[in-house]
């Protein structure tokens, strides 16, 4: 022991005196130390390197981002061995109590460079043998079971020690004390007990001991409700006391607490409304609550600058709105907005949209409302659209103990006026410019499943809806009394996506692989003819803006926007597709000192799919395979995205492509690209 302790200090002491101090050089970056022939010299780190001595149970990269030297930086002895100490912590609150880190510096004094080594000896890593929970004897049996035969408890006899799973086992087992009425549960530190014996049953186990002070079981109290701003603008307590989702006499539930808060917070013209205890009375077992409610700015005007995808096909504009946070009481919201959106010279959209949201719709907290009203006019280069629309959605959130989190229903009514502005031709027949209307009634059902744990970076969780929607009932009964235009079909969609951390830590990760799953299909039925220019027309009907597309930033990124498809026309789209992506995303420098590139990722990505005429075309043949890689800038409008897409396999390739396969003979690589740009994560 003595002889290491030597050893250690001495190696210590060898790299301060080499790292401070070389002889004499003749070299403009040394500092000559006050005239002496003595130069200081700084050696920049040119490697870090992770050696394992025998196991290996984290990644290099991992253990290189727990230390605060990089690449590049200035060697300094005491940085280095306060990352010696982070990297022993690391290990030691993840169960490696026995853990041994020996240092070593290559110097290269003709570059002035050094070599950083970390020299790891694991040792065994230690288990658990024995659980203690003590201090719940007073609470209820009911509660005690939830805490001690839970699956979901994070501490099993017999799986590596982990300081983190320790918080995280006492913090669930608050969270259970505080949703069954045990207001002012709390902890005490952990107790950790190592073995040293020569049992070896017992060799590398520790026994760990949770204690608790549950303290007494409460109810809720009465909930005072003041207000605080120069006007209360209608504000009743009744619109605030009835997104409670707590009763006075109940036992105390602090989740509860909570969802009263999310509802609250529904009414804009509060300010970050809170719930707070007010006070406990232990004689009552009661809980008193207060809401203070800060009433803001009952209107406001919004600038906007916003990217909106269409058919896969990518708008930017800006925008201007006026809202109304309190339209008549009971925290209804008007929004009024204009809005351009501009994708090229041939192809934009100036929307005019009166919107009202409804809470606490039907009397019922989980149900809201929503009905817009507007005009949108489009310009293309062969044709003006001027649409006026109405719809209508209703949103009725579920537990959140059922896996699907929503239902939505909507009513969507427009009644569009085409202007074609030069002939058209379809297929073999040439309409001259004409113009017409067409009513369309669709209604609308979704299901949605959501639980994605970070919006930003998704690295856990999954998401999935399916809906249905149905045209023709309303329009075909319209278009008997008016000179107008209808369709029928059923329209079914389905989308899937899932997200899984690849990082070795729960908060800032910087690695996660993505996958997403989407199919639809349209049915048409009925009579679909309608009459153009004194010519009937009834094949394959379907409204364009229905039908599904295929390539651009949010689909398969080989191709462009409206660019892929076994169809007639690409740009009108198809009634069946199928569309699938893994992708993996990275954000290597989210511990960096530079702010500027923290939030800067990358991604590669493999996607699959098309879209048919019908699916009764389908073929597996047929499905385009596109790979590549982007660039990533994670902002709080969401990502800003670059990427090139690679035609890995493309079905079509025609006379410019020249091959099926990227490098295929004949292959043109000139039409085997194409460079993507989004707003948003790509699902």
């Amino acid at each position: 022991m003595i002889k290491t302790l030597f050893k250690y200090s001495l190696t210590i002491l060898c790299l301060i005196i080499f790292h401070s101090v070389s002889f004499s050089q003749n070299d403009s970056d040394g500092e000559e130390d006050n005239g002496s022939n003595i130069v200081i010299v700084r050696f920049e780190i040119d490697e870090i390197n992770m050696k394992f001595r025998d196991t290996k149970s984290f990644d290099d990269s991992f253990l290189k981002d727990l230390i605060s030297e990089r690449n590049g930086d200035d060697f300094d002895i005491a940085i280095y061995l306060q990352d010696v100490e982070r990297l022993k912590k690391y290990y030691f609150d993840n169960g490696f109590f026995d853990i041994v880190i020996d240092t070593g510096v290559v110097y290269n004094s003709k570059d002035e460079e050094a070599v950083v080594s970390f020299s790891i000896l694991e040792n065994k890593r230690y288990r658990y043998y024995k659980l203690q929970y003590d201090g719940l004897d007073s609470v209820s049996p009911g509660v005690n079971n939830l805490i001690r035969r839970s699956p979901e408890k994070l501490l099993q006899q017999g799986s590596f020690y982990s300081k983190d799973s320790i918080k995280l086992e006492v913090a669930r087992v608050l969270n259970i004390l505080n949703n069954n009425g045990y207001a002012t549960a709390s902890a005490f530190d952990p107790e950790v007990l190592k073995y040293e014996t020569d049992d070896n049953s017992l060799k590398n186990k520790v026994n760990v001991t949770l204690t608790f002070r549950a303290g007494l079981m409460y109810f809720f109290g009465p909930t005072k409700i003041t207000f605080e701003g120069r006007k209360r603008y209608n504000i009743t307590r009744d619109d605030i006391s009835r997104e409670l989702t707590y009763s006075e006499n109940e036992i105390y539930d602090k989740d509860e607490v909570v969802n009263s808060e999310l509802n609250i917070s529904k009414l804009t013209i509060l300010d970050n409304p809170r719930i707070n205890i007010d006070t406990i009375i232990d004689s009552q077992k009661k809980v008193y609550l207060a809401i203070n409610a800060v009433i803001g700015n009952k209107y406001s005007f919004t600038p906007e600058l916003f990217g909106y995808y269409f058919q896969n096909v990518f708008y930017l504009g800006p925008g201007i709105s006026f809202s109304d946070k309190n339209f008549f009481g009971g925290g209804r919201v008007l929004t009024t907005s204009a809005r351009f959106y501009f994708h090229s010279f041939n192809d934009n959209r100036l929307e005019f949209v009166n919107s009202i949201f409804q809470p606490f719709l039907f009397n019922n907290r989980q149900i809201s409302g929503t009905w817009n009203a507007g005009i949108q006019y489009n310009l293309d280069k062969v044709s003006n659209v001027t649409e006026i629309k109405t719809n209508f959605n209703i949103g009725y959130d579920l537990p959140s103990y059922t896996y699907l989190n929503r239902l939505n229903a909507k009513w969507n009514i427009e009644n569009k006026r085409f202007i074609l502005k030069e002939d058209l031709r379809i297929d073999t027949l040439v309409l001259p410019k004409f113009d017409y209307n067409l009513f369309t009634s669709t209604i609308g059902f979704s299901a949605i499943h959501n639980s994605v744990n970070n919006l930003q970076f998704p690295f856990g969780g999954s998401f999935q809806t399916y809906e249905i929607e149905e045209s023709g009932l309303l329009g075909n009964l319209v278009k008997k009394f008016f000179n107008t235009q209808s369709f029928s079909y059923l329209k079914f969609t389905n989308f899937n996506a899932a997200y899984l951390n690849l990082s070795q830590r729960d908060v800032n990760v910087s690695s996660a692989l993505a996958g997403k799953f989407s199919t639809g299909i349209i049915i048409e039925y009925g009579d679909n003819s309608f009459n153009i220019a004194g010519t009937t027309v009834s094949d394959d009907r379907v409204p364009t803006d229905k039908r599904f597309v295929c390539g651009g930033s949010s689909s398969i990124r080989g191709w462009g926007a409206k660019q892929l498809g076994i169809v007639k026309n690409k740009n009108e789209g198809g009634n069946f597709i199928f569309e699938s992506s893994v992708e993996h995303r990275t954000r290597p420098f989210l511990q960096a000192d530079n702010v500027y590139i923290r939030d800067l990722g990358f991604a590669t990505f493999v996607d699959l799919g098309n879209v048919w005429s019908e699916i009764g075309k389908f073929r597996l043949n047929e499905i385009a395979i596109a790979a590549g890689a982007g660039i990533r800038y994670y902002t709080i409008i969401g990502a800003i995205r670059f990427d090139i897409g690679l035609k890995i396999y493309d079905p079509q390739p025609g006379l410019v492509g020249g091959s099926n396969w990227l490098f295929g003979k004949d292959a043109h690589f000139r039409d085997k690209y194409n460079f993507q740009f989004g707003i948003g994560n790509t699902f």
